[in-house]
């Protein structure tokens, strides 16, 4: 008797998905749609056997402009949020580029330092 699973795309609520693993085809479209080909994805990627690999790579190809979009669409939104995160400032104002890595890196061990005794209760960390 054969265990065998046919493998093929569901629609759990959160897209097309294997009807194998969580992995949605939005995972894998995302290095797809970036020029990867299947071996890079195979890295990427191990625990996705050749018939899953098969059966996302054949809803691509069926659907490749609905996906582009819906990628598209993601790519706006991260870039706003990131914008915004951006404009609030402090921790997630963009690095200066004109201070060395070396430079921000002392200064960012130095405030996690200064977090960390206020944690511990230090009357006057750093």
């Amino acid at each position: 008797m054969s265990t065998a699973t046919t493998v093929t795309i569901v629609n759990r609520g959160r897209g097309p998905q294997l009807s194998t693993t969580r992995i949605t085809v939005m995972d894998v479209f995302y290095w797809v749609h970036r020029g990867y080909g299947v071996d890079e994805i195979r890295d990427i990627m191990p625990m996705l056997s050749q018939e899953e690999i098969d059966a996302v790579m054949d809803y691509i190809n069926a659907n490749r402009d609905e996906l582009a979009e819906r990628d598209r669409c993601v790519e706006e939104i991260q870039t706003k949020r990131i914008a915004e995160q951006h404009a609030r400032g402090g921790i997630f104002a963009p690095p200066d580029e004109n201070i060395p890595f070396e430079e921000r890196l002392k200064h960012l061990r130095a405030r996690l330092d200064r977090k960390i005794a206020e944690k511990n209760g230090e009357q006057n960390p750093g």
